[in-house]
Formats: C-alpha cells, sequence, structure tokens
C-alpha cells in the first residue's frame, strides 16, 4: 500500500466524519418540528394539513442547517419568530374560542395576523443585530411562514395569508429603518 492511498483513504474518511457530524448536528432541530406539529395536532388541526406543513418545514430546517452559511444560520431565529405566530391562533383554539365560519375570522384571523407581525419583527431585528445578508433573511422567512403556518390554518387559507402579511408589514419598516 503506498503512502498515496492511505492518504487518500484517511482523507475520504475524515471526510465522511466530517459530513456526518454536520447532518447529526442539523438533525438536532427536528425535535423542535415535531413538536410544533405535536403543538397543532394537539390544538385539533388536521392530521394531513399538519402533515403537509411539518414534513417541508423538517426538510427545509435540516437541510439549511446541514448547509450551513447565513441561511443556515437562520434556521434557529426562523423557528422562534414562527413559534409566536403557531402559538397564537392556537392559543385562541385552547381558550374556548369556536373556530367554524365567520366566528373564527372574528379572533383567529387578527391573531395570526398579530403573530405574523411579531415574527416579522423578530426577523428584521435578528437580521439588523447580526448584519446578515438576503440568504438569512430568506431562510428565516421560509421557515417562520412555515411554523407559523401550522397554527393559522385555524383561520383557513385567509389566516395564513394574513400572518404572512404579518410578516411583511410589520417586519419590513423595521428592516428598512435599521439598514439606515
Amino acid at each position: 500500500m503506498a503512502a498515496d492511498e492511505l492518504d487518500l483513504r484517511l482523507q475520504a474518511r475524515a471526510r465522511r466524519a466530517y459530513e456526518l457530524g454536520r447532518l447529526l448536528a442539523a438533525l438536532r432541530l427536528a425535535p423542535f418540528v415535531l413538536a410544533a406539529a405535536v403543538a397543532a395536532i394537539a390544538c385539533g388541526r388536521p392530521f394531513p394539513v399538519t402533515c403537509a406543513l411539518a414534513l417541508p418545514l423538517l426538510l427545509l430546517s435540516v437541510g439549511l442547517a446541514y448547509a450551513g452559511g447565513p441561511a443556515g444560520r437562520a434556521v434557529v431565529p426562523g423557528l422562534l419568530a414562527g413559534a409566536g405566530a403557531l402559538a397564537a391562533p392556537l392559543l385562541m383554539a385552547t381558550v374556548g374560542h369556536a373556530c367554524f365560519g365567520p366566528a373564527c375570522m372574528s379572533l383567529a384571523l387578527p391573531a395570526c395576523v398579530a403573530g405574523g407581525g411579531l415574527a416579522g419583527v423578530v426577523i428584521a431585528r435578528t437580521t439588523v443585530r447580526r448584519d446578515a445578508d438576503l440568504p438569512f433573511v430568506l431562510g428565516a422567512l421560509a421557515v417562520a411562514a412555515l411554523t407559523g403556518a401550522l397554527g393559522c390554518t385555524l383561520a383557513g387559507a385567509a389566516g395564513v395569508l394574513g400572518m404572512l402579511a404579518g410578516v411583511v408589514v410589520a417586519g419590513a419598516p423595521v428592516l428598512v429603518a435599521a439598514r439606515r
């Protein structure tokens, strides 16, 4: 066995160990995504809808964290920002607010918009504090949107769109003002 061949084998083993370590570190986010999905299901969200949102959220979170860089660093702030948008409408459901038809829109829709606004402000402030760039903002927004959508489906598509509008309306001015 030549020294060059041994060196190549060692490099390959080191590379595999490095990539496995990165994957295991990224998979540490999975319990948080699964906890958000379980919370949504426990609060009465339909299982198929929750799975349809939680699976892309899980893949996006783990994928971005594995890839690293600015977008990878945005996953945790995105999950935290989206948690408010997830919790607001679910809290409405757990405190006895019946969410059927027009009655749902009376409180759940504003809760989604307010939760989205909170998420937008959190993302904007985190972006400014870290002096982050566009990949960070896009990564955080994508993760927060999927996380918040787990709860905002309570108000239907209008709830999800209201949450996204809240993110933009509340986050954009904070981000623009801080960049000046």
